[in-house]
């Protein structure tokens, strides 16, 4: 019984939340490839989503050895500045689409 209830009170919360994406991130770097997987609001601006991203990715790279410029390629080959105000949903991102971001090392490397 307990179990039910419980079933019926997830239900509920999940019937609550916003409508989500999950968005799949990834990160190039000289050394590495990693790849985050987010659910997130498609009415975000993305230059919200890129300060949400970059703290995500930083929190698991150092960021003083990489450039200040970081680029942004959608699955569909398209580029994105980290200033857009655009929506996720108005520049076309999609559930479980994927966004590359490539990190480059100061100096060049």
């Amino acid at each position: 019984m307990n179990q039910l209830m419980n079933q019926d009170n997830q239900r509920q919360i999940n019937n609550d939340q916003p409508n989500t994406y999950t968005v799949n991130i990834s990160v190039n770097t000289p050394q590495s490839t990693f790849t985050i997987s987010v659910a997130i609001d498609p009415n975000i601006h993305f230059n919200q989503f890129i300060e949400g991203i970059k703290e995500q990715i930083f929190a698991q790279k150092m960021q003083a050895q990489y450039e200040d410029t970081i680029e942004y390629q959608m699955g569909n080959g398209s580029l994105l500045l980290s200033n857009e105000t655009r929506t996720l949903q108005n520049l076309g991102f999609t559930n479980n689409c994927l966004l590359h971001v490539r990190l480059k090392l100061k100096g060049g490397r």
